[in-house]
Formats: C-alpha cells, structure tokens, sequence
C-alpha cells in the first residue's frame, strides 16, 4: 500500500485496490465519495467549462474524441443540453 495515498476529489485516505487500467496502473476507489483514481495521475481539467445552452448549468465532459471533446449538461437526464469543443476550436453549443 502507499503511504500518501489520497482521494483527489475529498483527500480522504480511505481507499482499497480496484482493478487495473488498460495501460496496467493499479486502480483505487475512494470509500467516501466513490471516486475511481489513479496515484500519481493528475487530470486534464479544462481552464472553463462551457454553460448548457437550454438551462445555464455548468457542463461536464461526456466523452473524449481525437478530434474533439463532448460536453453534457450536468443534470442529464432532466436536461439534455450538450456541446461539443473541436481541438484548438472554442466551444460549440448545440
């Protein structure tokens, strides 16, 4: 087990072993929040999220494409707002 083994979402140390990724690093889940990580892996977080279109929400990132990266409204399924960012394009709602 490592010793600074923290959640990166709530910093809690409670954490056990969950599988492996496709490129073999050890998988953890966090006990309180549920959050799957990585150690040592920092995440790509955009500088903004784009707004949802329909109802203003902030947007999460569905899905992540070679060419570009899709966005959902963060209350799918009540809203199904969504927007797509091509690389080095800005955000196009639809």
């Amino acid at each position: 087990m490592i010793a600074n083994l923290h959640c990166p979402r709530c910093g809690s140390d409670a954490s056990y072993s969950y599988g492996r990724t496709k490129n073999g690093k050890q998988r953890y889940l966090c006990l309180i929040c549920n959050r799957q990580f990585v150690h040592d892996r920092s995440r790509k977080e955009f500088e903004e999220r784009p707004r949802c279109p329909l109802c203003k929400s902030i947007m999460h990132v569905y899905r992540k494409e070679k060419v570009m990266t899709r966005f959902r409204c963060s209350k799918y399924p009540i809203c199904r707002g969504y927007a797509k960012k091509m690389k080095s394009e800005s955000i196009i709602p639809n």
